[in-house]
């Protein structure tokens, strides 16, 4: 990999790939914390690790496949799909290979760890439960269809949704399926992950956007915002952010559901990452960032990246971190939009987001992963 500043002309490479979800809490950072390394899935089978003061690359580690959905981090250990049928493992300091899981299809889905398991879909529409230490498998459920989306644990359950659109409650422990809510309107090429506050699961499909009560499966509203939801939600502050086919951003209150606001962007934009009362997302077809207020809708700066982009934003404190499907990865200042500095992966093409470990261990995602803090 090579590193440039800002002197350097950069250049965008055009080209379309797709990306699937996860959940945003405003919540401080611990005080002095700060970004250590970056893990980054790309289009030509590479893993990368970069340094988060400038970019630089610490190690790559190759799959079998294009990796489409991001890394997350647990225990000193990257987890990763691939379209190469496999979940990979690899030590986070030296990117060494700890363990692979064969599935028997592709994944798109971003894993989510517990203490002692992996969970992650495949599209061979099977939710897996590997244990995350030397991945054997400790149980598997079928939900009939493909699987794009990530999976996201509470309280001891799993909640998984499948690319026809059936949102699952699965026991977390044993594999058993607690309940299942069915969409009004199924779209095989739309993934949506499931967000989970306040004991409700948030998800949509192509006609409305809807709240679930996460104990029994039962529809607590329903709001018939244009076309039905494109990417997957966001909730922090007890607002919920949702991109619409209509091509709007929509904030709505995540208790009944009523609308705060609207912000139009344009085709295909990614999901919502909310940090620090500001709501950060990319719009694919005009190859923008934004960072919208989070209370009035109104734009405080956007950002050029390559069109389409689909990738969603990773903020840690005062930095966003960015990527493109070009080799081009960016850290900007959250309040600003300023270019900190700019990281080149040969021909990578990323279409993940980014999994962010700081110095305290903690570790930060973006809007689209099943977790994202």
């Amino acid at each position: 990999m090579k590193f440039i500043n800002l002197f350097v002309l950069l250049v965008f490479v055009n080209i379309f790939t797709s990306c699937k979800k996860e959940q945003s809490v405003l919540e401080p950072q611990p005080e002095h914390d700060v970004a250590e390394t970056i893990y980054l899935g790309s289009y030509n089978f590479n893993l990368y690790a970069l340094d988060a003061a400038n970019g630089a690359e610490k190690w790559a580690a190759v799959t079998g496949g294009r990796i489409l959905s991001s890394p997350t981090v647990a225990n000193g250990v990257v987890y990763v799909g691939s379209t190469d049928k496999k979940l990979h493992a690899f030590d986070a300091a030296t990117g060494a290979k700890k363990w692979e899981f064969a599935a028997n299809g592709d994944i798109h889905s971003s894993p989510m760890v517990t203490s002692e398991l992996v969970y992650f879909g495949s599209r061979d529409g099977r939710l897996y439960a590997v244990n995350m230490d030397v991945g054997t498998k400790k149980w598997e459920f079928p939900t009939g269809e493909p699987i794009s989306s990530s999976p996201m644990v509470v309280n001891g359950v799993v909640y998984i949704e499948n690319d026809a659109k059936k949102l699952y409650a699965i026991d977390a422990a044993t594999g058993m399926k607690k309940w299942e809510f069915a969409m009004g309107w199924t779209d095989m090429g739309l993934s949506v992950s499931p967000t989970f506050a306040n004991g409700l699961v948030y998800t949509g499909d192509l006609e409305k956007f809807v709240a679930i009560d996460a104990a029994t499966g039962i529809q607590k509203w329903e709001a018939l915002i244009g076309f039905g939801i494109t990417s997957s939600p966001t909730v922090a502050g007890g607002v919920v952010y949702a991109m619409a086919g209509n091509q709007k951003l929509y904030a709505l209150d995540a208790a009944t559901g009523t609308k705060k606001w609207e912000f139009t962007t344009f085709y295909g934009a990614s999901s919502p990452t909310v940090r620090n009362g500001i709501v950060y997302f990319s719009s694919r077809e005009v190859g923008q960032l934004y960072a919208v207020d989070a209370v009035t809708g109104l734009k405080k700066w956007d950002f050029p990246l390559s069109k389409n982009t689909v990738s969603s934003p990773t903020v840690t404190g005062d930095v966003v971190y960015a990527s493109e499907f070009s080799p081009y990865t960016y850290a900007l200042d959250a309040n600003t939009g300023a270019i900190k500095w700019i990281s080149v992966m040969g021909f990578a093409g990323v279409v993940s987001s980014a999994c962010v470990v700081m110095k305290s261990g903690k570790v930060y995602h973006s809007g689209i992963s099943g977790a994202q803090d």
